[in-house]
């Protein structure tokens, strides 16, 4: 009460010029001036100012009150003030309207910055600088959460949250400074190609200038002659000087794009494809095991029938997990050297051999071992200690060389992948990074017999407990490694689809070192010994 009570005798002191304060705040504004103030920060907004006419004196009265207390004294106007002061002010928002819509209408988010230097302007050709975007940008942030009630999955795995984010970004920006330097940028992250996506910084001198054009960035090569083509796909600087009466045109530059002439005849499509010996899929075919890599020269010598008497019934492909995906998942331990049979194809030391030439779980010791002699690798969370002790039998094993260990692998579907049942290799859809590892089981016939190699997820293995599979490409790629020639380096794409027999060529060429030409043949005995398939009389 007290402090309300000092709070109105205040405003009512005020109002009244009844001052009573040590120091008194001496009130000069005057609402009704026209002139403006040299400093001025404006009213609170619970200040409410109004105009009331009193009909006694003939006056208009200003006042300012904050709820029923006056903010300020009252201060009136005769009518002829009255007409004057609309007039001063309904000039004053007009002009402030003009500008306003000039600015945001005319100018939609232009920025001019002037710079007090001549040399700037000498240099450039004006003294501003100008920015102008325009697109948009649109994030969205969500978290997904999802439970699986599959008794295979622990139970801390059964329940995933993850954040989800995504972008889109469509922005064109364009610069000025002043008139002979500009700047633009457009980028867009749905464009179907990178060229789409344009940066360039381009200074135009003037007519009397050496230096005519310089750009920077995504640049073209125009050319007045049809004798050698340009290009508008190029990456880089390029520059454009005139001495006199002659003209420079100077460019280096990386391009984006490719020229492709094709052929119609009989109403198919008719191209050329050169491709090198080294430009092969990489890291999507795969053998199964080195047995299969040893025999598919012999397997292919007969072709279009395969010589192989083996047949494989059923396969089972395992990959590293980046997709956080819950559906058949299993805890992997692969084995560089689990299914082969020769001393010379293994990587370590797998222990006896069974002396069959055929790859199987008892082609060594290494199943036997890992599944029955040392139970501790199978429950997983103890493995990398049995597996790296000097004391073990094999062993030891280093990881990425002699095994790799993958927690909540995915296995993958049937349309996920195809695989040869005579050659025994495997074709993925889509390329593995570096760091993914690939494992398989897999099941076949030879002559009657069934052999298998790796362990199946139906074959009755607890699900806690991990599966033992047979190592096709681990973590780290080291050509050393003998996994290194399970990868096939024998496939190249075209990009060309239902290829018909009908107009097929073949060309082989050797770029003889000596020459540098290329030639349609070998010009050593000893080359072409292990191409199986070429008649190099031809």
């Amino acid at each position: 009460m007290k402090c309300t009570l000092a709070l109105l005798l205040f405003f009512a002191g005020w109002s009244y010029g009844q001052d009573t304060l040590v120091y008194p705040i001496n009130n000069n504004i005057d609402p009704t001036q026209t002139t403006p103030q040299s400093f001025d920060l404006g009213d609170p907004s619970s200040v409410q100012p109004t105009i009331v006419y009193d009909p006694v004196t003939g006056t208009y009265i200003f006042q300012e009150t904050i709820g029923e207390l006056n903010y300020r004294n009252p201060s009136m106007m005769t009518l002829e003030e009255y007409i004057e002061y609309e007039r001063q002010k309904a000039l004053q928002d007009n002009w402030k309207e003009k500008i306003d819509e000039q600015t945001a209408e005319n100018q939609p988010l232009e920025f001019p910055i002037k710079i007090g230097s001549k040399v700037f302007e000498n240099f450039f050709g004006s003294d501003q600088i100008t920015i102008r975007p325009q697109g948009s940008v649109e994030l969205s942030f969500g978290v997904n959460s999802s439970r699986y009630d599959n008794p295979l999955i622990p139970v801390r795995q059964r329940k995933i949250t993850r954040f989800d984010f995504d972008q889109q970004i469509n922005l064109n920006l364009v610069g000025q400074i002043g008139t002979k330097l500009k700047l633009g940028v457009s980028y867009n992250t749905q464009a179907a190609f990178d060229f789409d996506n344009v940066s360039k910084l381009e200074y135009a001198g003037n007519e009397d200038q050496i230096i005519q054009k310089i750009a920077l960035g995504n640049v073209a090569m125009e050319l007045p002659t049809s004798l050698i083509q340009g290009s508008q796909t190029l990456f880089g600087a390029s520059t454009q000087l005139k001495f006199g009466k002659t003209t420079v045109d100077l460019i280096a530059a990386s391009s984006k794009g490719r020229r492709q002439e094709i052929n119609i005849t009989g109403k198919a499509q008719v191209q050329e494809f050169e491709l090198t010996a080294d430009n092969y899929e990489a890291n999507r075919h795969y053998f199964l095991n080195l047995y299969h890599k040893d025999h598919y020269d012999e397997g292919m010598s007969t072709l279009p029938i395969v010589n192989s008497t083996i047949n494989i019934n059923r396969i089972e492909v395992w990959l590293t997990n980046k997709t956080n995906n819950t559906e058949n998942t299993r805890n992997i331990i692969a084995f560089t050297d689990l299914g082969e049979e020769k001393a010379y194809n293994c990587e370590g030391n797998p222990g006896s051999f069974t002396g069959v030439d055929l790859p199987s779980n008892n082609a060594n010791g290494i199943y036997k071992w890992a599944s029955v002699d040392e139970p501790n690798i199978r429950t997983f969370v103890n493995s990398v200690a049995s597996l790296s002790s000097q004391g073990s039998q094999p062993g030891p094993f280093e990881q990425a060389v002699n095994y790799e260990k993958v927690e909540n692998a995915r296995k993958l579907t049937e349309q996920e992948f195809t695989y040869n049942a005579q050659l025994g290799f495997i074709s993925l859809n889509l390329p593995l990074n570096n760091d993914e590892v690939l494992a398989v089981a897999y099941e076949y016939t030879y002559r009657g017999d069934t052999y298998q190699v790796g362990e199946f997820s139906t074959d009755g293995i607890d699900g806690q407990d991990a599966l033992l599979l047979k190592l096709i490409k681990p973590t780290i790629t080291n050509p050393k490694n003998k996994l290194w020639d399970l990868m096939m380096k024998n496939v190249y794409s075209t990009g060309a689809y239902q290829v018909g027999q009908d107009g097929f060529r073949l060309d082989l060429l050797y770029n003889n070192p000596s020459t540098s030409l290329m030639v349609p043949f070998f010009p050593a005995d000893n080359l072409g010994q292990n191409i199986t398939g070429i008649d190099e009389s031809n």
